[in-house]
């Protein structure tokens, strides 16, 4: 049931509209790709929510059907397959800027709109943007640059700025054309329009109908049409209020301002499209389905609608692959794409996802009842053996519920699974599960099962871990049972709070789960066992060591390498964290910034290391035998008194596995003597682990290399004042010789 976890790295592109687009790591769905499924498979995505799915898939040489509805959705997706280059998009930029507009050109008109006074020469300048306060009536600062006095940054903005906001604030002709567009008078959505357009400054607004009307003037080459529209695209969502300010990009659920907004100079937001568009050819091919007949290796076919309409279309061919990154509710997004189609393509091409209006909220029962549906009609377009996987990016408990729900109710039996969820993100596989019948537990079976599922996933990871994690193997447990699809005939709408509270009730359980900290949610905080005695070794440990061994192995190594080497060996719920990972290659290796590589360092080459560690054995005995010490040199260093008692046991270590200083009894005599290459791997899993944190606050439990050798030539050393000079250099601690001086 445990997979490996498919790492990725950050796009170098991000590509348009990213803030509301899944956030898939590049690399992920080819890595999957190498390891499931046929060269010859039709891969089938029903959702079409991530572009970057459909382009690796195809660039690895599948046949892909991508159903996606919403129209920009299918824009996107089409102009990353077959992406616009920049001579288009500079083209269509130009076409745009030299549009005739009350006696002038409509670049000049639109720039005029921003214009405003330098603060502090008095120059008229075009500001980049203005800031708001949500409830002001007028920017508050405005952000621009002064070519005669060279300022460049952010301003008060003055009474000529409120005026002029407050003018093109007034209602008139372009809000009245952009609520006509979308829903006209007697439109029993217009209502629910006229709190869409809320969201946009007055002068956006008045900007943005300005170029749609001109656009619709315009004659284009269909190519340099699209390029518009994209461009056009990327304007629409830059200069809303949904972009908070200072902290920059966000990536919004609702349609409701930030408290602090920044509105955009809509022409700059155009110029800065172009760069957005111009991606890389990723040499794939597309097509529109069925038209085209099914698509060949190498070519992605998208068909312009809801799966369920998908269906007839397919007779005899069924897809023996389904992957897709599953949709994540976005009130904001579906009804700007509402707004946008409108406005872009007509009220024929808005009318699939029209109803996005009227919803102001997604929740997570709807959504499993949303996924049960749509996956239930999937069932014709599959081979009874298909491979089903899905990503699911900004993975958190509820949304795992509802997909989890979604996909037991709809007849698919959980198959396996991986998750990174400190990172948020998991990828499950299923099977259809055919005509299985499996008797339903009973309330209280199904809490031993979710207790029982939570017990083995503290157990294996060996440290306190967070609800999500918990959470997510309990529900794995139930729809690997198939007891999710029993609980949707009794709960129905209400199955996603009625497991929560049997969870709820089962993680209470005090005689069983020792809760770390003070917290009144169940969602917060960390979570162990009053009884960890069959605990494995610390997760944090077992990934120290494995990217050890990974980085002595070769010569060099990318992080997605060494990332992917610990995701194979410890799989499912046992995937650790990024920062983890990284932590581990920062404590023993070097990047190359040129080659974008990792090496070992040369002072952790194994060889040095054993002399390293074999000089710091004998400094320490010495040091024990000067201070009147008996000294016992085993597998541990002890320093015994007269009476034969243990004062001082040091472990001698080239790496930062402190999980024997958690074991229960000679945990409190433990000191252990590592490189000081190690100090901020130490800091990183205290952080993690409260156990490890109050020992290190309550002892001197780990002391670095180079202060053993400082102390083995202070002469005022004794036992009186040993435990105050070894504890003067505690992990984080950077230097030791300011103390000692």
């Amino acid at each position: 049931m445990d997979l490996s976890f498919p790492p990725g790295y950050p796009p170098l592109q991000p590509g348009p509209l990213a803030r509301f687009l899944p956030p898939l790591e590049e690399g992920s769905i080819a890595r999957v790709l190498e390891d499931y499924g046929k060269p010859d498979d039709l891969i089938l995505d029903p959702f079409g929510a991530s572009p970057r799915l459909a382009v690796e898939a195809g660039r690895s040489g599948r046949a892909v059907l991508v159903a996606t509805n919403n129209p920009v959705t299918r824009f996107v997706l089409q102009h990353t397959v077959q992406p616009f280059t920049q001579a288009e998009l500079q083209a269509a930029l130009a076409r745009l800027a030299a549009a005739p507009k009350d006696d002038s050109r409509l670049e000049p008109f639109l720039l005029d709109l921003y214009r405003t006074e330098c603060v502090r020469c008095g120059a008229l300048v075009i500001a980049e943007s203005f800031i708001w306060e949500r409830e002001a009536e007028g920017p508050s600062h405005k952000v621009y640059v002064c070519d005669r006095c060279n300022y460049a940054g952010e301003g008060p903005a003055t009474k000529a700025d409120w005026e002029r906001a407050r003018i093109l604030s007034r209602r008139g002709l372009q809000h009245a054309i952009a609520l006509e567009q979308v829903a006209p008078a007697g439109d029993p959505d217009r209502r629910h329009a006229e709190v869409a357009l809320s969201v946009y400054p007055g002068r956006a607004l008045y900007a943005l109908i300005t170029l749609v009307n001109k656009l619709e003037q315009l004659v284009f080459e269909p190519r340099l049409k699209a390029a518009a529209q994209a461009l056009m695209l990327s304007a629409f969502d830059s200069v809303n209020s949904l972009w908070g300010y200072p902290e920059g990009r966000s990536r919004p659920r609702q349609l409701i301002a930030s408290q602090r907004y920044r509105e955009d100079n809509v022409w700059r937001a155009l110029e800065r499209a172009v760069r957005t568009w111009a991606l890389d050819d990723p040499g794939v091919q597309g097509t529109i389905w069925p038209e085209d007949g099914l698509p060949s290796p190498g070519v992605v076919a998208i068909f312009p609608g809801p799966v369920r309409e998908l269906v007839p279309t397919l007779t005899d061919d069924r897809a023996r692959f389904l992957l897709t990154v599953l949709p994540r509710p976005n009130q904001a997004y579906w009804t700007l794409s509402a707004l946008w189609s409108a406005w872009l393509w007509g009220k024929t091409a808005t009318a699939p996802i029209k109803g996005a209006l009227r919803r102001r909220r997604y929740d997570w029962a709807w959504h499993a009842g949303a996924l049960r549906t749509v996956l239930a009609g999937l069932a014709p377009l599959l081979d009874p053996e298909a491979t089903v996987m899905a990503f699911l990016p900004e993975a958190e408990p509820g949304f795992i519920a509802a997909a989890l729900a979604g996909f037991d109710g709809a007849g698919f039996r959980l198959e396996g699974r991986a998750l990174r969820l400190d990172d948020r993100q998991a990828f499950l596989t299923w099977s259809l599960a055919g005509d299985s019948r499996i008797p339903p537990a009973l309330t209280g079976e199904v809490q031993q099962r979710m207790a029982s599922a939570a017990i083995g996933a503290l157990l294996a990871r060996g440290e306190p871990t967070q609800y999500p994690l918990l959470h997510a193997a309990s529900w794995c447990e139930l729809a690997r049972e198939r007891q999710l699809a029993h609980l949707w005939q009794s709960e129905e709408s209400h199955i996603l709070s009625a497991v929560g509270d049997i969870l709820e009730a089962t993680l209470v359980d005090r005689e069983i789960f020792d809760r770390l900290g003070r917290f009144v949610e169940p969602e917060s905080g960390l979570y162990w066992l009053t009884d960890p005695s069959d605990a494995n070794q610390p997760l944090a440990d077992r990934v120290e060591e494995i990217v050890l061994e990974t980085l002595r192995q070769g010569e060099s190594f990318t992080l997605v390498e060494v990332d992917d080497q610990v995701c194979q060996t410890l799989s499912g719920l046992l995937t650790p964290d990024r920062r983890l990972v990284h932590a581990c290659l920062i404590s023993y290796a070097q990047e190359d910034p040129q080659e974008g590589v990792w090496r070992l360092r040369s002072e952790d080459d194994p060889e040095r290391r054993a002399v390293d560690c074999q000089e710091i054995r004998h400094l320490l005995a010495e040091m024990g035998q000067r201070l009147g010490f008996t000294v016992q040199d085993k597998d541990r260093l002890a320093w015994l008194d007269e009476q034969g008692r243990q004062v001082y046991v040091f472990v001698i270590s080239e790496t930062a596995v402190l999980g024997a200083a958690l074991e229960v009894g000679e945990a409190a005599s433990l000191t252990f003597v590592l490189p000081g290459g190690r100090a901020a791997l130490v800091a990183e899993k205290a952080r993690r682990d409260p156990r490890l944190r109050q020992w290190l606050q309550n002892r001197v439990g780990v002391v670095k290399f180079r202060h053993v050798r400082r102390l083995a030539v202070e002469i005022g050393l004794s036992r009186e004042n040993l435990g105050t000079r070894l504890a003067i250099d505690p992990p984080a601690h950077h230097d030791p010789q300011l103390p000692l001086l």
